[in-house]
């Protein structure tokens, strides 16, 4: 009877109670929307601030919806190969264990690579192991590539370009769980949980992502265990966000950083120098951990002042087997710790942007070495120490059709190396400064036609491995070849870059040209040590030039279609030869494709169903710096094709890779015939990409 009394007043109640009781209901719908884009907004300033969205500049951003579309636990440098310009492999041939990616045929180490305005780049040797970040991808919401100098952010310079990785934006998505199951080819599965509570009425916002996988990884003995977590949460309130984000993984490879000699794979593609059986099984372990706190305060409606404090602890080991396998292997060891604090001021107005940006940052990784089976004895025991300090100011304004942009950044940076006790070598320090300003325009032709120009000075310094050449501990003898450090010498660029991007209905695309000429650039010599260090030198002059294309084009509203291209001339002026001492001129410079192109479609079969498939060609590649034709990794194509399928809030990506089961050759490195009885008879060595394999991935959402 209650409940008929209530049903016949709410049926009873005039027309305009239930009038205001509906636009309060949009009122406050539409106050919780502007709350969450004014938190989305501040949440992203650092981002904003490293990436200066204002700035027209060679780059692609990939959205997470289209990361989301082929991932299955890849790891990230693979899927980065959505970008032109950008080559990647994996040393096990399938995603996953060690994977590296080059841009512009230039290696990892001289990438900016940051999440949130933060730098990920490990300060001593400046690259990235994402093998030590497993299911990263998993937890992000943007990446955007950019090429060449780019806009200035925190960390090593972007020598060769940047990659701006922003996470899930905790405030402003919904509410609610995500399961993902991964079942594929060589042993593979992965599990993740997510679970987001999206802006409460409180103003409190949290996201946890937990993952497991496994792989036995495509050559022999390559496999990975690993796990991670990330964790990211705060109060957002109206003028102020206060952010904790946690990152941790843990990983065990088996070693594959050795390539195989072309004899021995083409009997045995799956090949791995250190043994093919479960006993000759070589491993590592490592973990890295990131943890940082994070304040933006709005001191204007346009003006918003971010800091963060981070903070990462990595460290593990590895062996290298000795005379008697792992009876008697090194173990390498290495424990870093670092931080800083990195500080962004923004200013957003209707014509005009700018940003203020500084960062301070100390380190200290220690190397020792044991021997099995006795590990309670370090043969040595050195530390690397690092510092670093920085401060960038940005701008752009727009008068009309035409943008004025300019940005330049002051980056101070500080080596010390505290040797082994009783080594019988001094400690020793460097010191370096750089001024790297860029300066560009823009001009809106129409409403989809926007043309620009920049033009930009960077500088970086060596690593430690570049200056140690390749050795883990420097000793009396080694010292002579090493010190003082600045044997080995700062390198520049000098870029320009030229384009236009058209934004129309259906249609998208970006072209640029590009000449980037290096000073003293640290170039690889296609040599690899027995640790795993590339080994790199001084060339005095070297030039890569070239045109990069991006393309987007809905055929239909079912239908769309993706390509990039990247046409890319390299040339080393004067390159010698250590081994041989011969001098060679206007030479190609190593593990630079010529063409590489990707192109795919994307299409909508039904509300329940689409299908995507790509494909991707790389000329050839030299693996010297001496134009030699014997040593060259063969031009490739290869393709891929995923078909999902989703009910509600499930979907299952079924994916096969290397559709057509090509044999395709991902980079190598000169090394000595296995099959020859002359002691100084060379032949290539390869890392290949996986035969023809199939992964399911299930998407579970609540």
């Amino acid at each position: 009877m209650l409940a008929l009394s209530f049903v016949l007043l709410l049926h009873a109640a005039p027309q305009s109670v239930r009038a205001d009781t509906t636009r309060a209901a949009a009122d406050s719908l539409a106050a919780d929307s502007t709350r969450a884009r004014r938190a989305q907004r501040l949440e992203a300033v650092q981002v904003t601030a490293v990436r200066g969205d204002r700035v027209a500049i060679p780059e692609k951003t990939i959205t997470r919806a289209e990361l989301q579309r082929r991932y299955t636990g890849q790891e990230t440098p693979i899927l980065l190969q959505a970008a032109p310009g950008i080559t990647a492999y994996s040393e096990s041939g399938s995603a996953s264990n060690y994977s590296y990616m080059r841009l512009r045929g230039i290696d990892q180490t001289r990438i900016n690579i940051t999440l949130d305005g933060i730098p990920l780049n490990e300060p001593e040797d400046e690259g990235l192991y994402f093998s030590n970040f497993p299911d990263f991808a998993n937890s992000i919401a943007s990446v955007q590539v950019q090429r060449g100098v780019g806009s200035s952010t925190h960390g090593v310079a972007s020598y060769a370009g940047s990659v701006s990785f922003e996470s899930v934006p905790v405030a402003s998505v919904a509410p609610g769980a995500e399961l993902q199951l991964t079942r594929g080819a060589y042993a593979t599965s992965r599990a993740s949980a997510v679970y987001q509570t999206g802006l409460t009425g409180g103003g409190f916002a949290g996201y946890v992502r937990g993952s497991a996988q496994h792989t036995d990884g495509y050559r022999a003995n390559s496999g990975n265990r690993s796990q991670s977590a990330f964790a990211s949460g705060g109060w957002f309130g109206a003028r102020d966000v206060v952010k904790a984000t946690l990152l941790a993984g843990i990983s065990e490879n088996q070693q594959a950083y050795l390539a195989s000699p072309l004899s021995v794979l083409e009997q045995n593609p799956r090949d791995n120098p250190y043994g093919n059986t479960p006993a000759t099984a070589v491993g590592d372990r490592f973990h890295q951990d990131l943890l940082s706190l994070a304040w933006t305060h709005a001191l204007a409606p346009a003006l918003s002042l971010a800091t963060t404090a981070y903070g990462f602890d990595a460290g593990g080991w590895y062996d290298v087997p000795g005379a008697n396998g792992l009876a008697d292997a090194s173990n390498y060891n290495l424990h870093s710790r670092w931080g800083g604090v990195i500080s962004a001021l923004d200013w957003s107005g209707d014509a005009a942007s700018a940003s203020l940006g500084v960062h301070v940052s100390r380190y200290a990784r220690e190397h020792f070495l044991l021997t099995r089976p006795q590990l309670d004895t370090r043969a040595y025991d050195n530390t690397g120490y690092k510092g670093e300090q920085s401060a960038f100011a940005k701008g752009a304004i727009t008068r009309g059709r035409v943008t004025w942009s300019g940005d330049v950044q002051l980056r101070f940076a500080q080596f010390r190396y505290r040797p082994t006790e009783g080594a019988g070598v001094a400690p020793a320090s460097v010191r370096w400064s750089f001024l790297n300003p860029k300066a560009g325009v823009s001009v809106r032709v129409n409403d989809a036609l926007t043309a620009f120009a920049t033009a930009g000075l960077n500088g970086r310094e060596p690593t430690r491995a570049d200056m140690f050449a390749g050795a883990d501990d420097v000793d009396s003898v080694t010292a002579r070849s090493v010190f003082p450090l600045t044997r080995v010498r700062p390198e520049s660029v000098r870029d320009l870059e030229a384009g236009a991007t058209w934004r129309g209905a259906t249609f998208s695309a970006q072209a640029n040209l590009f000449l980037m000429q290096f000073h003293d650039e640290i170039a690889p010599i296609g040599a690899i040590n027995e640790i795993g260090y590339l080994l790199r030198k001084n060339v005095d002059r070297s030039v890569r030039r070239g045109v990069e294309g991006d393309l987007t084009w809905r055929v239909t509203p079912r239908v769309t279609t993706v390509a990039t291209v990247a046409l890319t001339d390299t040339r080393i002026h004067e390159y010698v030869d250590d081994a041989s001492g011969l001098v060679f001129r206007n030479v190609t410079a190593l593990l630079t494709p010529k063409v590489v192109s990707g192109h795919g479609i994307r299409t909508e079969l039904a509300s329940w169903l689409s299908f995507d498939a790509d494909g991707r060609y790389t000329s050839r590649m030299m693996l010297t710096n001496t134009n030699d034709a014997r040593f060259v990794v063969p031009a490739s194509w290869y393709a891929d094709a995923g078909l999902t399928l989703r009910a509600g809030r499930a979907a299952v990506l079924v994916q096969l890779r290397n559709v057509f089961d090509r044999r395709v050759y991902t980079s190598g490195y000169p090394g000595p015939a296995v099959n020859s009885t002359d002691p100084n008879a060379m032949e290539p060595y390869y890392y290949t990409l996986a035969a023809r394999n199939l992964t399911v991935n299930a998407r579970l959402g609540f």
